[in-house]
């Protein structure tokens, strides 16, 4: 049974002129759901996306059912919900009809200046504004986006994105769009997956944004590029999050000429997250020139000439700091798949497959490096040709790059590209510490390992490759260069001067070996004659020039190698006054001694040396007596 107040209410409804009658007082659906019934009505029970239907109790989805069933709002259009011109009663609900854009809207009469948005706010004829009431994400189809890969859902896509309602969702489909989409502080942009929910730029377009100063830094936003994340002047783009989507310039690699062109262009941002996104066929995939407190998960960018390039020190104010990134993959690059200029970060299990496979574009690095404590770990390659690892310094902030890389792995690794060398390259005052891994060359036999220039420093520990590392020529330091493999080989080369650096450690260094396993084996660069060092039987350092020693007592003990000392016993004739002691030293020595240890051999005059002997002078000759002149004698240099 109804009870009085209902009955009048039907009684009055009755009477209301056609248009009104089938309007419900919003002050009695409101009581009767709450606003989260009312939010779910409008999105999760007819057609809005990201619903929390699923999360609401039974009882409450068959209230809101009933309510609907009962015809107690007014059902309409975009169309009609615009053209409306009477009086409005401020306690009404308003059902909008049109496909994929269905929703629940309230008229406020407190808004007289709000602009028509398309999809969460319209405006009458009459001035009326129109609120969409909805909980969770705003659709871009509501918006007008279609996603049929026919369509032109620019528009529609930007007015969802610049109502700033909460993050923007693009169900499954793929939007075409003619110029760029923007982004700024704030947004979120969140797709059903990168296979699923595909924007596809479809022109050259460039953006008409301008530039924006960054104390001296000037960006340039006149891109052309499928997303623009854009930075007020002298501030950055904060708090920006992608996932879900990909993001491509035409359909195939081919389709649009890649010019100077962008996938995702962000000069300046922080507190950027990305994640499960793919970026394909512009000039450069990811761009950042200065960007820190960046993750990115499963983020990868494919057949575009540039893969990633994470802060850039090469442009104003580039670099960057604090990035997390992880499972990203850049794959089919010309030029370069990882450009790294940002410190204190992590790059975790990224690849870079089929990296400079277009000999008419030669690919200028795989990897670029440059940093403080910027560390990569379970990377790798396959299918690659160009300079592995390029690490250099940061002339514009004047500081020198240290760079770890951690368990690196390749695999059908071709070496440097044409008119290059090596495939490790470390520069101007620069440190690269190589742990573990797994890094050979296929199929280049004039590669080289590595070059380590003007004061760098490599650390190698563990690595494997099919490169002897250990030999110079594969090695290579000059100008200052060190290497130091596993703490046991350190060598400086300064282009032919004779000046050589010395390791220091404040700790100690325990080499443990034997003369047929563990010496230290030293080699000149320019000669290549070499010396074995190691320590014998009884604990002394011995030395060997030439041929690896034969036994563990060959050679010579450090410091008696310049020093000959023995017994020499000759025979006298009765005449001969001088007599020739060889000392075996190949040069003259500079301290040299003989003392008679016979009869026959006192009375010597003096003693003098050349290159092979020392040389003893008699006054008078000795007389004669078969090996009666013996003498203890020493030579050094």
């Amino acid at each position: 049974m109804r009870n009085e107040s209902e009955g009048t209410d039907r009684q009055q409804t009755d009477k209301e002129p056609e248009g009104k009658k089938e309007l419900v007082s919003r002050r009695k659906m409101l009581a009767s759901l709450g606003m989260a019934g009312v939010a779910l009505a409008s999105s999760g029970l007819i057609g809005g996306a990201l619903s929390t239907a699923h999360a609401e109790p039974v009882e409450r989805r068959k209230k809101v059912k009933d309510l609907m069933v009962e015809n107690l709002l007014v059902y309409t259009t975009i169309a009609d919900l615009r053209a409306l011109s009477s009086s409005l009663d401020i306690e009404s609900l308003y059902y909008v009809t049109d496909p994929e854009q269905e929703g629940m809207f309230r008229y406020n009469p407190a808004d007289t200046t709000s602009a028509d948005n398309g999809g969460t706010l319209l405006v009458s004829t009459s001035g009326a504004r129109f609120e969409r009431i909805f909980d969770g994400a705003v659709n871009v189809k509501w918006f007008g986006a279609r996603g049929d890969g026919s369509h032109d859902d620019t528009t529609a896509i930007q007015q969802a994105i610049d109502a700033k309602r909460g993050t923007v969702f693009m169900p499954k489909g793929k939007y075409l769009t003619s110029a760029p989409i923007v982004v700024q502080t704030g947004d979120s942009l969140v797709g059903e997956g990168p296979e699923s929910t595909i924007i596809e730029k479809t022109t050259v377009t460039a953006a008409t944004l301008g530039t924006r100063t960054m104390w001296s830094a000037v960006d340039n936003y006149n891109v052309d590029a499928v997303i623009i994340a854009l930075a007020p002047n002298n501030d950055y783009v904060r708090y920006l999050h992608i996932e879900g989507i990909m993001a491509k310039r035409g359909a195939a690699p081919e389709t649009l000429p890649k010019n100077a062109s962008y996938c995702f262009y962000a000069p300046r941002i922080y507190f950027l997250t990305q994640k499960n996104v793919e970026y394909r066929h512009a000039d450069t995939g990811y761009y950042t020139v200065n960007a820190w407190m960046v993750t990115l998960e499963r983020v990868s960018s494919r057949w575009v000439t540039k893969g990633f390039v994470c802060g850039d020190y090469d442009a104003q104010g580039g670099g960057g700091t604090s990035h997390t990134v992880t499972s990203c993959w850049a794959g089919a690059c010309e030029k370069w798949a990882w450009k790294i200029n940002v410190s204190y970060s992590n790059f975790i299990a990224c690849g870079a497959d089929y990296i400079g496979y277009n000999p008419a574009n030669p690919p200028e690095f795989i990897y670029q490096l440059r940093g403080v404590a910027l560390t990569l770990s379970g990377c790798g390659t396959e299918e690659a040709t160009g300079t592995l690892l390029s690490v250099y310094n940061i002339p514009s902030i004047g500081l020198s790059s240290s760079v770890n890389v951690v368990g690196f792995m390749t695999y059908n690794y071709y070496g440097p590209a044409a008119g290059e060398t090596y495939a490790v390259s470390v520069k101007n005052s620069s440190m690269l510490t190589l742990t573990g891994g797994d890094m050979a060359i296929v199929g280049n036999p004039g590669a080289k390992f590595a070059e380590i220039t003007n004061s760098a420093k490599l650390f190698i520990n563990g690595l494997s490759t099919n490169r002897d590392y250990l030999d110079d020529a594969q090695t290579v330091c000059t100008t200052l260069g060190e290497v130091s493999i596993s703490g046991a080989k350190m060598k400086s080369l300064t282009n032919g001067q004779e000046k050589r650096d010395s390791y220091s450690t404040n700790g100690s260094i325990n080499i443990v070996g034997a003369w047929n396993k563990g010496l230290l084996k030293f080699t000149d660069s320019t000669s290549r004659e070499a010396s074995h060092l190691w320590v014998d039987a009884l604990g002394s350092l011995r030395i060997k020039k030439g041929v690896e020693p034969t036994s563990d007592s060959d050679g010579q003990v450090v410091g008696e190698q310049n020093v000959k000392r023995g017994t020499s016993v000759q025979s006298a004739d009765g005449s001969q006054a001088t007599f020739y002691i060889p000392h075996g030293l190949g040069n003259t020595p500079n301290f040299y001694n003989v003392i008679p240890a016979s009869a026959k051999a006192s009375g010597i005059q003096h003693v003098g040396a050349d290159s092979s002997n020392i040389i003893v002078y008699y006054a008078a000759a000795p007389g004669s007596a078969a090996n009666g002149l013996i003498w203890k004698w020493e030579a050094r240099l």
